[in-house]
């Protein structure tokens, strides 16, 4: 369902938007869509980078042992 709102932007960016595409509406929300999916992987990336830092000496640490396995053999 699509709800009609107004928002308020510079000329500029209305000049620029209407040189690209036909339709603001349309424009805007392809925009305000992917923006949103990046900022949600940004989320994710910062909680699996959260995560790593959490774990990384004993990831380190298995790796170790891997690879003197990999040579010993």
């Amino acid at each position: 369902m699509k709800v009609k709102t107004s928002i308020t932007l510079s000329q500029e960016v209305l000049a620029a938007i209407d040189k690209l595409h036909p339709n603001r509406s349309e424009f805007l929300e392809k925009a305000a869509r992917s923006y949103l999916r990046a900022l949600r992987r940004a989320e994710r990336d910062a909680c699996d980078r959260a995560l790593y830092e959490k774990y990384a000496e004993e990831l380190n640490r298995q790796a170790l042992e891997s690879l003197a396995d990999q040579t010993e053999a």
